[in-house]
């Protein structure tokens, strides 16, 4: 053929003859052929891949919705176990609070009954069955004159005119010695040779220098139920030991002797050895009677108050 290459193969079969354009033209025919499958091939295979994708994306747009409402559901539980445990919290609040008042009041009502009770001893009163409490309260209250009695044996009230206080009761810098110590009375201001009055009746226990303790001319006042009263950096003490003092008595003047900066009155209140806090004490009078028990909590009242009733009745009838 015209612009044809003849190509012959010969085999034990026998021999084949074709020419280039035939081989090309079944090429030609056997790429599209396989072309043709391929894509139809890689169609169905796409398609194939596209399903277990959008499977994939379904099963995990599935598990981020789960996930989503376990985080949802984590915060509504935190928000609930927050709320509880503040309930809980307030609740503990309150029954502790509650507690305490009950243990409070359950305190104040066997103080109340024991201290009427003691008073109908001391008075031979029989209280008659079934009584309200507060109709025995009434039985229970001090008289005036009980009171100014008890005010006349413990100190109270202020030992000089009162102008200020230069050094409060407990821990402080000593002024001179410039270290720490406990400081057992009150410095009150006062300028020189200020009476000083005693604040309460008593026996004078001691009325001159004292070396050894710093306070100069020292006055040391013994009452009655174990308190005593003393005054230190004194410049003259006008009573000697073993005199009677009234409360409210002249017994010296304030001075700058002893350890001192300058012009004061150390003051000091003690029970049976114990110091106590002398600003209290001298707060306490008759028009706020009952403020010292509250404040004061080293000392025993109810049984001292008793005692008091018993000397006042020994006394009255004597």
């Amino acid at each position: 053929m015209k612009d044809s290459i003849l190509v012959s193969i010969t085999t034990l079969n026998g021999s084949k003859q074709y020419t280039i354009t035939q081989l090309i033209k079944k090429f030609i025919f056997f790429i599209i052929i396989f072309g043709v499958l391929l894509f139809i091939a890689t169609f169905f295979f796409i398609k194939y891949l596209n399903g277990v994708i959008e499977e994939k994306n379904l099963e995990l747009n599935k598990k981020n919705s789960d996930i989503k409402k376990i985080v949802l559901q984590r915060e509504i539980l935190k928000y609930k176990i927050k709320k509880l445990e503040n309930n809980i919290t307030f609740l503990e609040k309150n029954i502790t609070s509650l507690e305490d008042m009950i243990k409070l009041k359950e305190k104040v009502l066997s103080e109340v009954n024991d201290r009427i009770e003691d008073i109908e001893r001391i008075i031979q009163f029989e209280a008659p069955k079934n009584i309200k409490i507060n109709q025995r309260l009434d039985l229970a209250k001090l008289d005036l004159v009980d009171k100014k009695f008890v005010l006349h044996n413990i100190p109270n009230g202020y030992p000089i005119k009162y102008i200020g206080i230069s050094s409060s009761f407990g821990w402080r810098k000593h002024p001179i010695l410039n270290k720490r110590e406990y400081h057992t009375g009150i410095d009150l201001r006062a300028k020189m040779n200020t009476v000083v009055r005693a604040t309460a009746d008593g026996i004078v226990e001691f009325a001159k220098y004292h070396k050894r303790s710093g306070y100069g001319k020292l006055l040391i006042i013994d009452h009655n139920f174990g308190f005593k009263t003393m005054f230190g950096h004194l410049n003259k003490i006008v009573v000697k030991q073993g005199d009677f003092v009234k409360k409210g008595q002249i017994v010296a003047y304030t001075g700058n002797t002893g350890l001192s900066s300058g012009p004061h009155l150390h003051y000091e209140i003690r029970y049976i050895g114990v110091v106590l806090n002398p600003l209290v004490f001298m707060k306490w009078s008759l028009r706020n009677y009952n403020y010292i028990f509250k404040k004061e909590k080293k000392i025993k009242w109810q049984s001292l108050i008793k005692a008091i009733q018993w000397q006042k009745k020994l006394i009255q009838q004597q």
